[in-house]
Formats: C-alpha cells, structure tokens, sequence
C-alpha cells in the first residue's frame, strides 16, 4: 500500500490545492480544507482523501474507486454529521448546479475516532441510463474532468438536523490522479490501460448476470452487509468470454460465503467478451454486486 500527496500532481496541472470561496448556504455548517489531498494506492483500492474544519470540528472526505471506470464511493468521518434519527437517506449535491442527489447511508462508530458514514456509489460527471436494450454508454474521462472541473464543493442537507457544506475547490487534479491510480489497478491486474481506455465495449455479463447464484449463496441475515457498494465481485474476463480469476473489493462478507461466491461464478459467468477499438475480443474485466447475480425476482400478478 503506497500513500502519496497529490499536490505535485495538482501543481502540474497548474491549479491550487486550496478551495474557491463558493456561497455557502443557508445556515449551513462551512468546512474549509485543512492540508492537502492526499491518495492512497492501496492493493485493491484507490482512495483519494482531503480533511476538512469549521474551527470546531473535523470532516474528512474520502473518494474511493476499485476500478478504471465512473463509480466511486463516498466516505464520512466526521462528529459534526448529525442525521435525524429517522432518517435513511442523506441528501447531497455539488455546487454549485448539481441536482439533489439521495444517498442510502451506512454508519459506525470509530474507535475512540469520528463517526464512519458510507454513503454508497456515485458517479461525478452525471450518468445517462442507457436506452432499453443498449448498452451502457463507455466511461468518458473527458467528460468527468469537466465535471470536476465545474464542481467547487459539496452540500449534504436532508436528513440532517442542520446542513454541512464543504468547500473543496476544482477537483479535476484530485480526478485525474485517482484515474491514473485506477488505471495502476488495471495494469496489476495484467490489463493494458491505453486498450481500456480505446476499447470499442467493456466485457458485458449474459443477461446482465442474473441467475449466476443460487438461491441460498448468500444468506438472507447478510444481505445488509453489501449496503454502501461493499462486497464487490471482481471477475476478469478473456478474449472468449470466460471469467479466469475472481476478487472481492471492501470485503464485508465472511471468507466462506466469499469463496462460495466466486467458485460458482466462475463455473456459471458467460460473457461477451470486451472489443478493441478495432472490434477484436480482448481481455477485461467485470464489476457488480453479489446483490443482483440472484434468480430473478417474482412478482404475483393480480388475483
């Protein structure tokens, strides 16, 4: 596991480390940067992580990715979070002009430490649902450059007793250096990323994987551990559609259940294989949840 500072990275790219002042909203709690970003090249794991102040309290935010590709998850650690008691949901955006978003949270104390908040996958640059029967659109750097470049720090307000603004600045540098430390992850897993990065379409999972896994592989008790993106299968891919290694990323499940996992899939996966951009098969890589690789779910008609 390597930690390094970005700021040389960020420097490079001509931008400063520090945050743009941004209009802070109504009574909200301003957390301005304290340091710098720094970035974690962990041995499944990407993590990019910047502390925050309100002069009373400490907000560290953590943007963590386990592959080349749009998804990352978010990461609280913070006392001044106070969500109602009620509440399941956290909502947050980016300012300035970013939609609501609504995030399904996970939390736990820390030894002796902040309180840990989860909450969950995000995309930064906005994210197309496909049109029915397409393919998913290819993950666009460029596009979520721009959006990084455009964001200058986030807001988290309902579910909260009172809202929380943090003031990050231009996060393009933070972005291309967690693309770069992603793209490392690829290459450690013998993938060529200028490839990926050209590839006409990823390896796509016969019908979307549903089915993969038995009923009964995952016990019903569990299935709250794999809240907040955890527990993500990893199969890698061949030239002919077959899954050849399996790995599991922010491991939450036991050992035995892991191993059953991925020993079935690795008899059940089909896939069609992903294409160069000269539209000849290459190797790659799959990523999801165990949550959605069940039998499908049956829905009883009207009586």
């Amino acid at each position: 596991m390597k930690l390094a500072s970005i700021t040389a990275l960020v420097a490079a790219a001509g931008l400063a480390v520090g945050a743009n002042p941004v209009a802070a909203q109504d009574n909200a709690e301003v957390f301005k940067p304290v340091g710098q970003w720094s970035l974690d090249y962990g041995d499944d794991y990407c993590r990019l992580a910047h502390s925050y102040s309100n002069g009373k309290d400490t907000l560290t935010l953590a943007v963590e990715r386990i592959q080349p590709g749009p998804m990352a998850r978010m990461v609280l650690l913070s006392n001044a979070i106070k969500p109602y008691r009620s509440a399941q949901e956290i909502g947050w955006h980016f300012t300035p002009g970013d939609p609501e978003r609504k995030a399904r949270y996970t939390h736990a104390p820390t030894a002796g430490g902040p309180e840990y908040y989860n909450l969950g996958q995000f995309t930064v640059a906005p994210l197309v649902p496909p049109a029915p029967g397409k393919a998913p659109p290819l993950y666009d750097r460029a596009a979520e450059q721009a959006s990084a470049k455009a964001f200058t720090g986030l807001v988290f307000d309902s579910g909260l007793s009172a809202p929380l603004q943090v003031e990050t600045g231009d996060l393009s540098a933070p972005i291309a250096a967690l693309q770069k430390c992603a793209d490392d992850l690829a290459k450690s897993w013998g993938l060529d990323p200028a490839k990926l990065q050209t590839e006409k379409s990823p390896a796509v999972p016969d019908k979307g994987g549903v089915g993969w896994l038995p009923q009964g592989t995952i016990a019903f008790s569990d299935f709250g551990k794999l809240a907040g993106g955890s527990n993500q299968v990893r199969l890698m891919v061949d030239a002919t559609g077959k899954p050849t290694s399996c790995a599991i990323h922010w491991v939450t499940l036991d050992a035995t259940t892991n191993d059953k996992i991925c020993k079935t899939l690795m008899g059940s996966a089909k896939f069609t294989p992903a294409m160069d951009a000269g539209g000849q098969p290459m190797p790659g890589f799959w990523v999801a949840s165990p949550m959605f690789l069940g039998p499908p779910i049956k829905v009883n008609g009207p009586r």
